[in-house]
């Protein structure tokens, strides 16, 4: 059991990373929204603020799933992994955009 929860941890630990990282997305467009006054920056705005509140769910509905309904506790502990390769991509890809919205 040990062993699952471990991926459930290191799915968190990448959703958390992710949102970071789409706070800090979103910190950036609304500082170039305040130079440029821009559609795009807006909608880029949008796009940051969905996958924060995607992030907050994971996190919020993993945990809470796993601790208050225990006939779902094998099923959150089957998904983890998969989780944890989504997560993982997620960050990767976030990573390159917060690189590319910096230079």
């Amino acid at each position: 059991m040990a062993f699952d929860i471990f991926w459930m941890n290191v799915a968190a630990v990448f959703a958390f990373a992710n949102i970071a990282l789409v706070v800090l997305l979103l910190a950036l467009y609304m500082s170039s929204w305040r130079r440029f006054r821009s559609s795009i920056l807006v909608a880029l705005m949008l796009f940051a603020a969905f996958f924060l509140i995607q992030n907050l769910v994971i996190v919020v509905f993993w945990y809470v799933l796993y601790g208050l309904v225990p006939q779902a506790q094998a099923i959150v502990t089957s998904a983890a992994p998969y989780l944890v390769v989504i997560n993982a991509t997620e960050t990767v890809g976030l990573v390159n955009l917060v690189r590319i919205t910096l230079v």
